[in-house]
């Protein structure tokens, strides 16, 4: 496996933790139009040759909530903390930047 390529993004205001569990509920389609709905701007992009072992985990301990993983790509909601430590080999600012405490959507494709 090669890795993935990964996009962060930032959510819309009025966007709340309820709303995400919502979308996360619905079917593929659906989910996949309401969370394009939410995103207010993409912040950063991280190519491929990274991982999302750290965000599995993160979701595993209930950090972060997997939103799709039936196929690719993996949606992460997860706080930026845990982006951060997940693509700290990158060393890109844009991820650098990330407020710990705000969550961000993280869509992750494997390039493998």
């Amino acid at each position: 496996m090669l890795g993935y390529d990964a996009y962060v993004y930032e959510i819309a205001a009025g966007v709340s933790a309820e709303d995400i569990g919502r979308i996360a509920l619905e079917s593929n389609e659906e989910r996949t139009i309401h969370l394009n709905a939410v995103i207010a701007r993409r912040l950063a992009y991280v190519p491929y040759r990274t991982w999302v072992d750290h965000l599995l985990e993160s979701a595993k301990d209930r950090r972060a909530q997997i939103l799709h993983d039936g196929g690719y790509p993996y949606v992460f909601y997860a706080t930026g903390a845990d982006i951060k430590i997940n693509f700290a080999a990158s060393e890109y600012e844009e991820v650098a930047n990330l407020a710990d405490a705000t969550r961000y959507l993280v869509e992750a494709w494997d390039q493998s």
